[in-house]
């Protein structure tokens, strides 16, 4: 049985999450029981146990970025992104108001409502056809403003492939000095 961190508040499920520290954390409605939660977590071994693994990993990962690395993954995405997001916005026939680096860690990508496209310097740690894939599916959402079939399909016009691509953002990236 694994430890947890037991959050209660007013909700109509129990869910388990493993944060950043890799801690399992599991939030409960008030009445639940303790017994119940238990079970919960126990019926959810297999999954906990094949989670913790990346989650200690991606802890690891996110030590090893010194602040120096940051400034120069920062510095490539700035000259290397705009010109991808250029060449497959003209591909697609959409057009992005804007495009900004940032160094979230916690997603690739994102499209404002206003159609303004926002990209991790941290994708430069993954292989190009990796990043390709991330501004496809960002522009994409400038059409379709969801994860619709339609939005999918959309992307698979332009990108065949694009489904074998987003499993290289599911490994974890070599971190070096680049």
């Amino acid at each position: 049985m694994y430890e947890y961190k037991l959050i209660r508040s007013r909700r109509k499920s129990v869910s388990l999450q493993i944060n950043d520290n890799c801690e399992l954390v599991v939030r409960a409605p008030l009445k639940t029981s303790k017994k119940e939660i238990d079970g919960i977590v126990m019926h959810h071994e297999e999954w906990i146990s094949k989670h913790m693994p990346d989650a200690r990993r991606r802890m690891e990962n996110a030590r090893s970025i010194t602040p120096e690395l940051l400034a120069k993954l920062t510095e490539r995405a700035i000259a290397e992104i705009p010109p991808i997001v250029e060449h497959y916005s003209k591909l697609m026939g959409v057009e992005p108001t804007g495009i900004k680096i940032t160094s979230a860690r916690k997603r690739f990508g994102s499209c404002s409502g206003r159609n303004s496209l926002c990209f991790s310097c941290l994708l430069m740690l993954y292989p190009k056809e990796a990043v390709d894939c991330v501004v496809v599916h960002e522009l994409a959402h400038i059409r379709h403003h969801d994860h619709s079939a339609a939005f999918y399909a959309f992307i698979h016009e332009f990108m065949p492939d694009y489904r074998q691509r987003e499993l290289l953002l599911k490994q974890m990236p070599k971190i070096t000095d680049c």
